[in-house]
């Protein structure tokens, strides 16, 4: 496996990974593009054979933190470590640019990736109510680079 930019080129795979990956709470195209294209945000891709999920990053300077705006892997190559790798891919990244903490929001219901950032040392710092839409919590977490 492999990690890479991703370029505007890929936004159909990255929208279709969202689709997958996130339902209602996929971001629209429009903001993936700008994600791929705007300054300060980065997105990119593991891929083997084919792609097989991407991450987003956010580090502009005017941030108190970095943020880790999306991470996603396909179903059927889920349990290979590859959520792994680019969230690691996203810290070395943010702390390259001077970032000392990475901070992201979960919905309280994905058990999995919850599971991921605490094995991370990433640490609960509270509950954001209705940030999916009515009733639709999200945990905000937190870690130190």
């Amino acid at each position: 496996m492999r990690i890479r930019d991703a370029g505007i080129e890929e936004l159909p795979e990255i929208q279709r990974i969202e689709n997958s990956c996130f339902g209602e709470e996929r971001y629209p195209t429009d903001v993936l593009a700008a994600m791929i294209e705007e300054e300060g945000f980065e997105t990119f891709l593991a891929e083997d054979e084919e792609i097989m999920g991407s991450a987003t990053v956010n580090y502009r300077d005017e941030l108190v933190a970095a943020q880790l705006v999306s991470i996603a892997v396909l179903p059927r190559f889920r349990g290979r470590g590859i959520a792994r790798a680019l969230l690691t891919e996203a810290e070395a990244r943010v702390r390259k640019r001077g970032a000392d903490r990475m901070v992201l929001q979960v919905s309280v219901t994905n058990v999995a990736a919850i599971n991921l950032y605490l094995h991370q040392e990433y640490v609960l710092q509270g509950v954001i109510g209705d940030y999916y839409g009515p009733g639709k919590d999200a945990y905000f977490m937190e870690k130190a680079l």
